[in-house]
């Protein structure tokens, strides 16, 4: 009777492990920069509707430095000095709020913004996001903001192939045209490879 009734734990233990087996998560890498146009409709067209769709199956790299350059020692952002600045925001943010959950819903705030964003509607997001401005404030105008941002230059600088514009997507790693080209959740449901997916992958 003992072994008939280890014999059945077995099967549904089994049974259970083969309906759903989770997988690694699928990292999109995206490098961006916040007031440029296509950044800003990839981020509300595609990257938010993922993150209601598929965000048990991928984690986002987010990198907010685009094709912004050093000269100088200082930064020279494609949109201006205010992308300098919303940027290094942005790192800041992610410094101190990693969690995807957290960091990416203060990066949607600000892109309903437009390529208007400044430090006050970061200020605004953060406090209704519950986010500390007391952190990030300092952070942004000081010195560890510039060390991040100097952070987010040199991984975007070793991107292979080298970014040619933004937003520039990867999928664990490789350029992916096609996650940029408005298939984003199809790509990482066909890269995932747990058989977990959600519904939105069957789609």
């Amino acid at each position: 009777m003992a072994s008939l009734q280890l014999i059945v734990v077995a099967v549904v233990v089994l049974s259970s492990y083969a309906r759903a087996q989770p997988a690694d998560k699928v990292v999109v890498g995206f490098y961006a920069e916040s007031l440029c146009p296509d950044c800003i409709n990839f981020s509300i067209k595609y990257m938010n509707v993922a993150f209601q769709e598929i965000p048990s199956i991928f984690t986002l790299n987010y990198v907010p430095w685009g094709n912004a350059v050093i000269k100088g020692g200082s930064f020279d952002c494609q949109h201006g000095t205010m992308e300098c600045t919303i940027n290094t925001i942005d790192a800041c943010v992610i410094h101190y709020y990693p969690n995807q959950t957290d960091f990416w819903p203060f990066v949607e705030c600000m892109v309903e913004k437009g390529a208007f964003q400044d430090p006050t509607d970061a200020q605004n997001c953060a406090e209704k996001l519950s986010l500390k401005w007391d952190l990030i404030q300092p952070c942004y105008t000081g010195l560890m903001g510039h060390n991040l941002e100097l952070m987010y230059a040199n991984e975007t600088a070793s991107l292979k192939p080298p970014h040619q514009y933004t937003p520039w997507i990867t999928i664990n790693g490789e350029h992916s045209t096609d996650a940029e080209n408005g298939d984003l959740i199809k790509v990482v449901c066909n890269t995932y490879q747990g058989s977990d997916k959600p519904a939105a992958c069957n789609q």
